[in-house]
């Protein structure tokens, strides 16, 4: 891909904008010193073009109360006769991954000026919720944040990010917080040229986080060349707090949550959202993320009361839907909450956070495995192989790897079954569900010698692994009929590859 082909797509500028902007103030200057925001906003609303009605987005960090009162808050959507698919280039992006699409980003994790690491849940949110923020607009293609962030502190070099990650834009940022106030420093990269075509610096304050964060989802949706609307914003005025330490709460809790999951870590993020909910009781982004918290205890079995986890998880999450039911955060957290008994319901939520986010890796992945329990694992490859597309260096790439290896399973699909759990294996070497496919798999096989080998690496790490427990809990995930014969043939691999019955 060569520099003109990436410099083609940037939009005419006018006389004054002509040329790569370079940052309108450094790092250092004091935060009160006021940025050009008119000027911006009479730039915005001259290339405001209405093309449709508004689509809702999902709930992220920050609240408006006053500051940069009379913005036009902006929203993305690329024309529907254009992409009547949402997720077309997504689908076109997985099959062929060595052609960049044309609108293919990453938002690298944002830099923490403060140089104190205790803010770093800051710099992480505002990362976070802008990855989000322009992963929903139809037409774009964007790296998830898991894979995001394994860039953090780290020297990028372009060339090999965009050839690793098949990308051809780059959004790097910087934040300083004083006290309320709080900059961000955004440019925009050619991955190609290693150049910056865009740059800018925003001022606000952390109650006005949410009117920040639409100005530069506007602004790098100009310079890519993106037709805006005006709309919804990103939540309802309703749904934004007015209560700034709630939402710091609330943004450490996310941070929390994205950490290693564990019993330990689940549990310190749900106390973080209800400190929040507590100084603010319709806090939206606290509700989503307790009932996240509680989806995962219920799914990982480290919940005392299944029951009643469930239901408070699912009255949170309707309650957010009551107030926004375009939410795709609160309808993939629906989908998690019903996965494990109602994977048919669980469906139905996902495809409706995926209508609204069409770039959610870990929703593509969630997908994946709803499909299989719900006796449809033949469609579960195609939003598997999307998840590892978005997000190619996930944390949680050896899960969705299991998750490929197991519809493979399903469909007696062996040698396709193995070579998914070895990769599996090799990106997580404790996650035991994948050994457990291998000694099915093998067993189903006959190649014994393999099988006992991956079941005494399945015995170190469950030694109280027998047939009747796993069959229990299969039977348990779904009641499907074609999931519980697939799920049967397991069960019988299992025992050709020599695991004890009880």
């Amino acid at each position: 891909m060569t520099n003109s082909e990436v410099s083609s797509d940037l939009p005419d500028k006018p006389a004054s904008d002509s040329g790569p902007l370079k940052k309108t103030a450094s790092d250092n200057e004091p935060l009160d010193k006021p940025a050009s925001t008119l000027k911006f906003k009479g730039r915005i609303r001259a290339r405001l073009q209405v093309i449709g009605g508004a689509l809702a987005s999902i709930a992220a960090i920050g609240a408006i109360a006053g500051g940069l009162v009379g913005y036009w808050t902006v929203w993305k959507t690329l024309r529907t006769d254009v992409f009547p698919d949402k997720q077309e280039t997504q689908r076109q992006a997985a099959a062929r991954p060595d052609i960049a699409p044309r609108l293919s980003l990453v938002v690298l994790p944002f830099a923490n000026l403060n140089n104190d690491p205790e803010q770093d849940y800051f710099a992480d949110g505002i990362t976070t919720d802008l990855t989000t923020d322009l992963a929903q607009m139809p037409g774009a293609f964007v790296i998830g944040r898991g894979t995001a962030f394994t860039y953090k502190n780290k020297q990028v070099d372009f060339r090999t990010l965009g050839k690793d990650l098949g990308i051809r834009w780059a959004v790097q940022g910087a934040v300083r917080r004083n006290a309320d106030q709080v900059r961000v420093n955004v440019s925009l990269t050619d991955i190609a040229s290693g150049q910056d075509v865009w740059s800018d610096r925003f001022d606000g304050d952390r109650t006005n986080l949410a009117a920040l964060q639409d100005q530069i989802t506007a602004r790098l949706a100009r310079s890519l060349n993106l037709e805006l609307i005006q709309a919804e914003s990103r939540r309802s005025e309703a749904d934004r707090s007015r209560n700034p330490d709630a939402m710091d709460f609330s943004m450490r809790g996310w941070a929390k949550y994205y950490e290693p999951q564990s019993k330990i870590q689940t549990a310190q993020a749900m106390d973080l959202f209800d400190r929040a909910l507590r100084l603010d009781p319709d806090n939206v982004d606290a509700m989503i993320g307790k009932a996240r918290c509680l989806a995962a205890g219920v799914n990982n079995q480290w919940s005392a009361s299944v029951v009643e986890d469930r239901k408070q998880a699912i009255d949170l999450v309707d309650r957010v839907l009551s107030k926004n039911s375009a939410s795709a955060s609160a309808h993939t957290t629906k989908g998690s909450i019903l996965l494990f008994g109602d994977p048919e319901g669980a469906l139905a939520e996902y495809d409706a956070a995926l209508e609204i986010d069409q770039n959610n890796p870990a929703v593509y992945a969630a997908k994946a495995i709803a499909l299989i329990v719900s006796g449809r694992a033949r469609e579960a490859f195609s939003p598997a192989q999307l998840a590892l597309r978005l997000s190619p260096r996930d944390p949680f790439a050896f899960l969705w790897r299991y998750w490929l290896c197991h519809g493979h399973l399903h469909l007696h699909q062996y040698g396709e079954a193995i070579e998914e759990c070895r990769r599996s294996v090799n990106l997580n070497n404790l996650y035991f569900y994948a050994y457990v496919d291998l000694t099915s798999a093998y067993g189903a096989t006959g190649q014994l010698e393999q099988a006992q080998q991956s079941l005494t690496e399945l015995n170190k790490l469950r030694p109280d692994f027998t047939v009747q427990w796993y069959r229990d809990l299969g039977y348990s995930i779904s009641s499907n009929p074609q999931f519980r014969r697939e799920f049967d043939g397991i069960v019988d691999g299992l025992r050709k590859g020599g695991v004890r019955e009880q």
